[in-house]
Order: C-alpha cells, then sequence, then structure tokens
C-alpha cells in the first residue's frame, strides 16, 4: 500500500533529475569553453604574452583578493530596497531611422544600458559587450535581470563593421547574442583566449581576432587597439576558469574621431600611458558602478572613474556599466550621483554626458539629461571604493 502512495513521488523525483539535469547541460554550454594550451595555434600568443604567468593571465597590478563568502554574504544578506528599479523603467524605442545618416561631427554614440553601445565612428559601426539577452547569467530564469528590455533590437542594428568584447564576464559576453550575430558573418576582436568561447559557440575562426594588450588591428579607416584594464575574467561558479582568459578596454581611432571604452576595471597607472600614447580622445566610455569595498580591485566607482576620464585625456565621458543590471547592493542611480556630485567639485560637470538609454548623441554637443527618478543612494563619505597600491597615483587628483 505505501509503495503505491510513493509511487508518483517516484516519478517526480526522476523528473526533477531529469529537469535538473537538462538545465545543467544548458548551463554548461553557456559557460563556454577554456582555451586549448595543447594546441599550438592557440596557445602560441597566449604563452608569449607578457600578461601569462605560465598558469593564469595576470594584472599588471595585483589586485586585493575578494573574500568569496563575505561578498556572497553581502549580495543576499544586504538588504537595499533600491538596487533595482521599481517600477520596471519605460525606455523608449531608438528611433532606427538615424541610422540613414551619417553623424554630422563624425561621431555618434547609442549608449543600450550597462556597457552596451552601438558607435558610429566616421563611417564605420562598432559594437562593444552586446547583451541582448533578459538575464547576465547561464541560467534563463536565475540571475541579474535586466532594468528594461533592450530599446534597439537585435535585428535592427545597422550593419556592423566590427564587435569589441571587453572579457568574458556575463554582463559584456553573451552566448545567445554571439549566436544570433555569428549568423551575420561579423567580424569580433577580443582579448587573448575569449576567441575559444566564440569558436565553442560557431562563430568561424576567420572572423575572430585575439589580441594582447597594446597590440592593434586595422579595421577600414579605423585602428583599434586593446588597452590594459585592471579585472579578472571567468564564467563557471566554481572559478575553475578563473583568469583563463584575458581582460582589456579598447581604443578606437578614425581620421577625424577618437573614442576609449575603459572596460570594467580598478584604478592602474596605464591610464595615463593610454592617454598619453593614443589620446587626446572625443569621448571616454568609463566604467562607473557595480562597486563594493570588497571588491575595490576590480571596478573603478564613481569617484576613480572621473579621475580615469581626466588620466585618458578626453574632452567628454560617457558613465557606463550602471542602469542594466544589478550586480551589486548600491542603489541602482548612486553610481550617476556620484558621478555627478564628484565632476561638480572638480568643475568638470560639463563634460559628463548623461543620455537616456537607447537615444543617440553626438558627444561634440553633450547632452545631460536627468531621465532617473530621485531615489535614496550614498555618497562617497558614506564608504569609499578606491583601489589599493594607487594612492601616490591619485594625490594628483583627489
Amino acid at each position: 500500500m505505501l509503495r503505491k502512495l510513493l509511487q508518483p513521488f517516484k516519478y517526480l523525483f526522476v523528473f526533477s533529475i531529469i529537469a535538473i539535469a537538462t538545465i545543467f547541460i544548458a548551463a554548461c554550454s553557456s559557460f563556454g569553453k577554456l582555451p586549448d594550451l595543447d594546441d599550438e595555434a592557440v596557445a602560441g600568443p597566449i604563452k608569449a604574452s607578457p600578461q601569462w604567468d605560465g598558469a593564469h593571465f595576470k594584472n599588471k597590478l595585483a589586485q586585493q583578493p575578494v573574500d568569496g563568502w563575505k561578498a556572497m554574504k553581502s549580495m543576499f544578506l544586504d538588504q537595499n530596497p533600491d538596487v533595482e528599479p521599481n517600477p520596471r523603467l519605460e525606455i523608449a524605442a531608438t528611433d532606427t531611422d538615424i541610422f540613414s545618416k551619417e553623424p554630422e561631427s563624425g561621431l555618434r554614440v547609442t549608449w543600450l544600458g550597462h556597457s552596451i553601445l552601438l558607435l558610429e565612428v566616421d563611417g564605420q559601426n562598432v559594437l562593444i559587450d552586446p547583451v541582448w539577452s533578459e538575464r547576465a547569467s547561464p541560467f534563463s530564469f536565475l540571475g541579474s535581470k535586466r532594468f528594461y528590455p533592450s530599446p534597439l533590437a537585435l535585428e535592427d542594428l545597422p550593419d556592423i563593421d566590427a564587435v569589441l568584447i571587453s572579457h568574458d564576464h556575463y554582463d559584456h559576453l553573451d552566448m545567445a547574442t554571439v549566436k544570433q550575430l555569428k549568423e551575420k558573418g561579423l567580424q569580433w576582436y577580443v582579448p587573448l583566449g575569449v576567441g575559444s568561447h566564440l569558436r565553442y559557440w560557431g562563430v568561424a575562426p576567420d572572423d575572430i581576432h585575439e589580441m594582447d594588450w597594446w597590440d592593434d588591428q586595422q579595421v577600414g579607416a579605423l585602428k583599434i587597439t586593446s588597452i590594459p584594464s585592471r579585472h579578472s575574467s571567468g564564467r563557471t561558479a566554481s572559478r575553475s576558469d578563473h583568469k583563463s582568459t584575458l581582460w582589456s578596454g579598447w581604443a578606437i581611432a578614425g581620421p577625424k574621431s577618437s573614442v576609449v571604452y575603459s572596460g570594467d576595471t580598478a584604478m592602474h597607472e596605464d591610464f595615463l600611458e593610454v592617454g598619453k600614447r593614443l589620446g587626446p580622445f572625443d569621448l571616454s566610455i568609463v566604467e562607473i558602478g557595480a562597486y563594493n569595498p570588497l571588491w575595490r580591485d576590480n571596478h573603478l566607482g564613481p569617484e576613480q572613474g572621473l579621475i580615469a576620464h581626466q588620466m585618458l585625456n578626453a574632452k567628454t565621458m560617457l558613465p557606463v556599466h550602471w542602469a542594466g543590471f544589478n550586480l551589486s547592493r548600491h542603489s541602482w542611480v548612486e553610481p550617476i550621483e556620484r558621478l555627478l556630485q564628484a565632476a561638480e567639485k572638480k568643475g568638470l560637470s560639463q563634460e559628463i554626458i548623461i543620455p537616456i538609454p537607447g537615444q543617440p548623441f553626438e558627444p561634440a554637443t553633450p547632452v545631460q539629461e536627468r531621465w532617473w527618478p530621485k531615489v535614496p543612494w550614498k555618497g562617497a563619505d558614506s564608504y569609499t571604493v578606491w583601489s589599493t597600491k594607487v594612492d601616490e597615483l591619485l594625490k594628483p587628483y583627489r
């Protein structure tokens, strides 16, 4: 009798195991694939890199280790009702008719939230860190969710001349988006090792260009240069692939226009070298969000983001890595509020560009629209996120 009563639960158990296994297998595909160090064509450039220590990539300036347990507790236990917009943001769709006309200044930018960018530079189109999925996660049902749907549909993109990837974290490299874009036969420019993910997901090897820091490639009239950053990489929860692929920012120089993108990074002295060697720039695109004192050597935060902009020798600054996904426990508006506060103190407010996501703009005519609501936030005096080992570097700017 008892066996008959338990029979339905047996089938439920088996079904649950199959469902979990199916979900895990799907997630494994999203994990990507590590570089094959037994393949000389793949391993040669990696092993020749000054950033390779024989087992992993390393930063020029070492990072303070992140206490994983404390970081996990912070993400799950630090309660803040304002980490995401409530209600969900209503963002207007991009007017795609604008792409039929070249920008008067030669440079036009469409920021799609977080670090997703479409750049029109001197007649060519560059897509940066494209993520069109609902979540920055290997799972479709779990993980950081978009604050709003992309204002520009993937199929409405203009013809793309180059796709730039800064590193392989989920909020910058999205498998589903890659698989959709690969059908277009686009050219991908990525840090060393990241090409292994793309090949695993079906991108043609000839369409992938893996680059070390300071390497450059010619894309039509544009010169694209990989620049140093201070960050990390990896897509598995076990961290077995931690720092197995490189991370970088990007500089883009055309006949008339120039742009620099920090990528995800903490503070480092090479910002000055980039500004000196590749600047001046019409626009710096600098990450300012998803910070925490526990990982102060992974992200800049607003105050250091402004300093990075100054070091890069750029006329204007577009702050990114905010208003897209919830990746920390600070108020979702705090990064931009703290940036504006810091810029006002330094007399740099006129250099900050804050467009509505999805609305194209030309840096030659900066916009600064307060499109976000008034939400509680904490200033820099409440807690700081200054990176380690850079006190002397920062002295002239603080």
